[in-house]
């Protein structure tokens, strides 16, 4: 075969049967890619004049050049964003790509790579995936055939990394963020979007892993921890203004105690509902239903849009009421208050939320969790949604509030603790759960829900030596029947 060629690579995912990857797996690994290109710009939404500690040129008026001059302040500003450490070995594996696509001949000189990549060739994802079997895979990209057992293969967790330096490459340096590969209807041939977002990579980046390393499971103790450290935190009604001494003096008033009840209520309804945060962040206020039953106060959550839906994903304006239409075939999930666990009480939370924006004069309609300005204010603009960045920069600065290290949570950690959740502190049925989520109606998919409930980035429930220990330290009370055992 010639070498130059990448049919084999063709041939050899033809062989893996890449068509019997689920739809969800697909969408959950190109969300958890995009997280990582979001997470390294995450530190570019800070206080407007400084970007990771780097003063940025302030610009007046309308000089000659001024976007060069922003665009070029903001690219030195990024530089630090991800850890110097990993941008160099992103560089490096950049440089190992070329080298790839060079010496296959897909590329004639690296030089010149920077140029050709900026028209991307309609087989780039096809390339992106081969180099990374070149290198993690079982199989010869030539051949197609299994590789000697002499020939070393990087872990799944280095092929993760090499397809998230490319990512960095075409989102950041190439300007195409988080763009999906798409063909144009109008120029069949022609590209655009970011190829390492393709679903041909996505498909072998799934295969290749068996289960796709999920962001660490949120669970009750921290939420506990969060929700003790934002209640907590001193009330000041009047408007203040958060000076950047008194954030490097005290680190922890990086917002106040408003900001942080709308982040707590956003944790406790993302659990519950076991929704990804972005998928909160689109809540409106005219989801929400305050009713009473038997006399308790009752939450009906109604969402117009759920991650298996295909016809609503996106909230195309605003709603001032529900709408039958919007809301067809799409269960509401009904949210009971949880006195015995405050932390993860969504209709008190949802309550104290509701009274917080009447104090400061925000009307109730529009998105929930509102973009947030000055020390301790949110938007009272009904459209300013907060952005899914500078959810992630809040949530972190939380977690380092209560001394947890926050890198290993991400986009699913809410859904998969919520799972967890419910089918270990509240012992419901994996059935139940799957109603409850809107999963697999026809339960056709176990993997997706097994990846929720179990991973190995997830903390120990128990020391392994201690599992058959008669002796054991018994669990938390049932607050139902006050069982402490670990088979109640």
């Amino acid at each position: 075969m010639n070498p130059s060629s990448l049919d084999g690579v063709a041939a050899c995912l033809r062989t893996l049967d890449l068509q019997n990857i689920s739809i969800d797996d697909i969408f959950d690994d190109k969300e958890e890619e995009i997280e990582g290109i979001e997470s390294s710009a995450a530190g570019l939404e800070g206080d407007g004049d400084v970007l990771n500690d780097r003063p940025i040129k302030r610009l007046k008026g309308s000089q000659p050049g001024v976007e060069d001059i922003l665009e070029k302040n903001v690219d030195i500003a990024s530089e630090n964003v991800i850890v110097p450490s990993t941008l160099s070995e992103y560089r490096g594996l950049w440089v190992a790509f070329t080298s790839f696509c060079v010496a296959r001949g897909l590329v004639a000189e690296e030089n010149n790579c920077d140029d050709f990549w900026r028209g991307l060739p309609p087989k780039l994802p096809l390339w992106i995936a081969g180099w990374i079997m070149d290198k993690a895979d079982d199989l010869d990209i030539t051949t197609g055939k299994p590789k000697d057992l002499s020939i070393p293969r990087v872990t799944y967790a280095r092929a993760q990394k090499m397809r998230a330096a490319v990512s960095h490459k075409f989102s950041r340096e190439y300007k195409l963020g988080t763009q999906d590969w798409t063909e144009s209807p109008l120029n069949p041939g022609t590209f655009s979007g970011n190829p390492s977002l393709s679903p041909l990579v996505s498909q072998y980046m799934v295969r290749a892993g068996e289960i796709v390393t999920s962001a660490r499971a949120m669970d009750q103790e921290t939420m506990r921890k969060l929700w003790e450290f934002n209640t907590r935190f001193p009330y000041k009604a009047e408007l203040e203004q958060n000076s950047r001494k008194r954030k490097r003096e005290q680190p922890e008033r990086w917002a106040g105690h408003k900001v942080r009840q709308m982040l707590q209520t956003l944790y406790v309804i993302s659990m519950l509902c076991l929704l990804r945060y972005d998928e909160a962040l689109r809540i409106m206020w005219s989801d929400i239903n305050f009713v009473c039953i038997g006399g308790t106060p009752v939450v009906e959550l109604r969402l117009p849009f759920r991650k298996t839906d295909q016809n609503g994903g996106k909230h195309e304006s605003l709603r001032y009421g529900p709408s039958a239409e919007e809301n067809a075939g799409i269960a509401p999930f009904w949210l009971w208050p949880c006195p015995e666990r405050p932390w993860m009480d969504a209709v008190t939370a949802l309550a104290r939320w509701w009274q917080l924006c009447s104090e400061m004069g925000v009307e109730q309609y529009g998105y929930v969790f509102r973009s947030r300005y000055l020390y301790d204010e949110i938007s009272v603009r009904a459209d300013h949604a907060m952005s899914t960045n500078s959810f992630l920069e809040y949530f972190r600065n939380n977690m380092l509030d209560i001394g947890i290290d926050p890198r290993p949570y991400g986009t699913h950690s809410f859904r998969r603790g919520g799972c967890q959740y419910l089918a270990k502190e509240l012992r419901w049925p994996i059935r139940t759960i799957c109603e409850w989520g809107g999963w697999a109606e026809n339960f056709d998919n176990p993997g997706t829900i097994f990846r929720y409930l179990l991973s190995w980035v997830d903390t120990p429930a128990a020391n392994r030596q201690d599992l058959f220990n008669p002796n054991r330290p018994g669990q938390d009370p049932c607050m139902a029947c006050g069982r402490t055992c670990h088979c109640g």
